[in-house]
């Protein structure tokens, strides 16, 4: 496993995302009631940051054309998403949150 450390828990209010960098890897990583979950943050119909899209509970919309995922397990709920995104683990250490990116 590849693990990075992204941000720490205080960076990501709950109900929001934010972007993050592992291994080169744009990495959306969201609050959802104080669990922490990371997909690909780019969506794949056109790459619009999902990190910056409205969170519904555990669902971010695509903040440009609406596509709604699941962040928790990265599967497109619908909208012209064109597909499901990559989802990571995520692990919380103390105040650290980490990602595996292993390939």
């Amino acid at each position: 496993m590849s693990w990075f450390k992204v941000a720490a828990t205080s960076d990501v209010q709950p109900g929001h995302g934010i972007m993050v960098i592992a291994d080169e890897e744009l990495i959306g990583l969201f609050n959802v009631n104080g669990v922490f979950y990371a997909i690909d943050d780019a969506c794949p119909h056109q790459g619009a940051p999902l990190s910056e899209g409205v969170m519904k509970g555990c669902v971010t919309v695509c903040p440009w054309h609406g596509a709604e995922f699941d962040v928790t397990n990265g599967q497109l709920l619908g909208g012209p998403g064109g597909g499901n995104v990559r989802a990571y683990p995520v692990k919380i250490d103390g105040e650290n949150v980490w990602v595996d990116v292993t390939s």
